[in-house]
């Protein structure tokens, strides 16, 4: 945990002394012990005796110990030692101590090595932790933690909070990691979370703007078929059009229409701005008269989609041009 960077509290000290009782590692005790006296720590009187015991066991020096706690060795001295026994704590139980102590410490490095002990041991975890374990490195901006527990959570066939994969989408896009997007939104829909239409609509958007049309595609054919509307589709063709595949966006376009979704003026934006982008004037010139056409049958938008509106708010000229 130190040359994690992360120093350890009490809490700690005592989880770590317990462990070490139980797997007789009494040398590194006394490193902890050392530790304690430095800063004026003291153990739980149940570990206390655990401790006292290890050492019997080993025939190793209690001097250390006595200095951390002289107040519990005067009172075990009185009792006997060799009567006293205490239950011991599940490795697991520890692990997860530990573990609570370092998130509420927010020692995200540690957090790291220790989750990877419990996954090679498969430890399982809540589902509730490993969200939070995600949320607290994505708030941190540490891509690599939530990855990891990300992958703890796979390995260990647990399906997280929402939250969980909405953080993990967003600290990998704010940080241009586009390749595990795919493997968490298809993680997220066997665990029957929804990204929903807007955000879907977006992180599609956001993949064409890194020219990832791949990924891209990809997500789109995972979402639901209550998310393939006007504003996933236009998401699409506004991806084709960023690779400068415009007969493939105007495909996408005419499959969109032939599902029974009609264009809404996002949508008209993205078709017009996406062909003159690409030299395609005249067909630009045939999706403007349509638009206008849209806006004076329409007159007002009280008539446009829930879906329709999102790729309205999403697809404004601001964004497309």
């Amino acid at each position: 945990m130190q040359e994690a960077g992360a120093r350890p509290d009490k809490a700690a000290c005592n989880i770590l002394i317990e462990r070490c009782s139980e797997v007789g590692g009494t040398e590194f005790m006394t490193h902890i012990f050392q530790y304690m006296k430095e800063n004026r720590l003291v153990l739980r009187y149940p570990v206390f005796v655990k401790a006292l015991e290890a050492l019997k066991v080993a025939g190793g020096s209690d001097t250390l110990l006595r200095q951390v706690n002289p107040q519990f060795y005067i009172s075990i001295r009185k009792n006997k030692i060799d009567s006293v026994t205490v239950a011991a704590d599940s490795h697991t139980n520890m692990d997860k101590e530990l573990l609570f102590v370092l998130l509420k410490n927010r020692n995200v490095v540690a957090i790291d090595h220790l989750l990877r002990g419990m996954m090679e041991k498969k430890l399982s975890l809540d589902h509730k932790v490993i969200s939070t374990i995600i949320e607290v490195n994505c708030s941190h901006c540490r891509p690599e933690g939530a990855l990891l527990a990300f992958k703890y959570s796979v390995t260990m066939g647990i399906s997280i909070e929402r939250t969980g994969y909405l953080s993990l989408l967003g600290v990998l896009t704010r940080s241009n990691k586009f390749s595990k997007l795919v493997d968490i939104v298809e993680e997220m829909t066997r665990a029957g979370h929804s990204l929903g239409i807007y955000l879907a609509s977006l992180l599609i958007f956001r993949l064409g703007c890194a020219r990832k049309h791949t990924f891209a595609m990809k997500i789109f054919n995972l979402l639901p078929d209550s998310h393939k509307c006007t504003a996933t589709y236009t998401a699409l063709i506004s991806v084709y059009f960023s690779v400068k595949r415009v007969d493939k966006a105007l495909e996408i376009y005419k499959t969109m229409c032939s599902k029974g979704f009609c264009p809404v003026l996002g949508t008209y934006n993205v078709l017009i701005a996406g062909l003159e982008r690409n030299g395609r004037h005249a067909e630009a010139e045939h999706y403007r008269k349509a638009m206008k056409t849209l806006n004076s049958n329409n007159g007002s938008q009280e008539s446009v989609s829930i879906e329709g509106n999102i790729c309205n708010l999403i697809f404004s000229v601001d964004v497309i041009l």
